[in-house]
């Protein structure tokens, strides 16, 4: 199987659905007689599935079911899963702060050399998106994502919008992937990834698109001065 990232034939590793550290923030450790409770909705890849139980952190049953390489697994994407790991604590502990806000300036979350922080953030999104896409057999190019990733550049289609979204249990992991077509391409993707009552809703959207959601979303091209902070659901 290869990396859709870099093409590499020895893929063997595969990427948590839901950060690994994010999980055990809100579960701690999961083990046979205390285990999580795993549901997902049908895939292509894998068929519908509703509380399966889990007693470890490193189960597949957490993970995509598809490989990446080791190499980009760890070393290659690594600074982008801990910028995602400094953003979402963060965030989940200031949540009543920030609604009452509305915004935050990134160099609360990063003090120091902000804008590459926030640009990781982006794409530990692009690699969650980019995962998806092969995932579900979505028709996107995810080339352009890849080359994103592998040259710590950001891609220019994909827009996030942090905020806080109310779930009736305790989750971390993320929603179905909704696509809008143009002339037989996805011109509009938008998922939510959620961490408790954080979430990110992650758009994909070329160029032309006027989503209501794009109102309140960042790309680092728009620099990383102040963000908002939406409630979702309202």
């Amino acid at each position: 199987m290869k990396c859709w990232i870099c093409g590499a034939e020895n893929a063997a590793t595969r990427e948590h659905l839901a950060k690994a550290s994010d999980l055990k923030v809100l579960f701690g450790k999961p083990s046979q007689a205390k285990p999580l409770f795993f549901n997902a909705s049908d895939q292509p890849s894998r068929p519908r599935r509703r509380n399966v139980k889990v007693g470890s952190l490193k189960s597949d049953t957490l993970k995509f079911a598809h490989r990446i390489c080791l190499g980009c697994n760890s070393k290659r994407t690594q600074p982008y899963d801990y910028a995602w790991e400094h953003c979402s604590g963060e965030l989940r502990g200031a949540v009543p702060r920030l609604l009452g806000a509305g915004s935050f300036r990134a160099n609360w979350l990063f003090p120091h050399d902000t804008r590459r922080c926030m640009r990781r953030v982006h794409l530990y999104f692009v690699k969650l998106f980019g995962c998806l896409v092969v995932e579900g057999d979505i028709p996107i190019d995810v080339a352009p994502l890849a080359k994103a990733l592998v040259e710590e550049q950001p891609y220019p289609h994909i827009y996030l919008a942090f905020g806080h979204l109310p779930l009736p249990v305790v989750a971390a992991g993320g929603s179905d992937v909704h696509t809008a077509e143009l002339n037989g391409q996805v011109a509009f993707a938008s998922w939510f990834y959620h961490v408790g009552d954080l979430a990110v809703n992650v758009m994909y959207a070329l160029p032309g698109e006027q989503r209501e959601g794009l109102k309140v979303a960042w790309h680092p091209s728009m620099g990383a001065q102040r963000l908002r902070f939406s409630r979702f659901g309202d």
